[in-house]
């Protein structure tokens, strides 16, 4: 079996940014099951499309595309309920902040989903979803992603495991939105 260093390593080689959530087999890859940074925490992985395995218990979760980029962590103190709310990812939600246009991250405030937020400004992430749409966040995030959980017994909890993780910098959503162009 390999070390958590040797599956990050190999990770690193295959061009992804972390080894967490990656499912790793015979040809190099082994499934841990254990947070990559703290093996002292279980992890398991959902999908967006189906949260109703998931506990109304606080926790850590990250979002990942399938594609190895991962793109938010965050923390909740019930995770069935703010998961819920991404997977929305609600247009209602997203309140332009006067009558003008939304052409700047600084012109929409979210109202419940900062991932909305960040999608909606991300212009290179995909070609195949139109994120400035809620159909088109739900979808891209319901076929696309995929997420990791981690329980903790206290919301508290959650918050120190997420600034470790933040500390990584390997989160494409992290701190304030900006257009991202293709």
């Amino acid at each position: 079996m390999s070390t958590i260093d040797e599956i990050i390593e190999k990770a690193l080689r295959l061009g992804h940014k972390t080894a967490e959530g990656l499912l790793f087999h015979e040809d190099g890859t082994v499934s841990t099951n254990k947070l990559a940074f703290d093996a002292s925490y279980d992890v398991s992985v959902h999908r967006l499309e189906n949260l109703e395995a998931l506990k109304r218990s606080p926790g850590l979760y990250q979002i990942h595309t399938f594609d190895g980029i991962p793109l938010k962590v965050g923390i909740a103190a019930n995770l069935l309920r703010r998961l819920t709310q991404h997977a929305r990812s609600l247009q209602s939600k997203l309140k332009p902040i006067a009558d003008c246009a939304v052409s700047d991250p600084h012109h929409l405030r979210s109202k419940q989903s900062i991932l909305a937020k960040h999608l909606y400004f991300d212009r290179s992430l995909t070609e195949d979803y139109d994120l400035e749409t809620e159909v088109g966040r739900q979808n891209f995030l319901a076929h696309q992603t995929y997420l990791l959980v981690t329980y903790t017994d206290t919301r508290d909890e959650a918050l120190r495991l997420e600034k470790i993780a933040e500390a990584f910098d390997i989160w494409r959503y992290q701190g304030r939105v900006k257009i991202i162009e293709g």
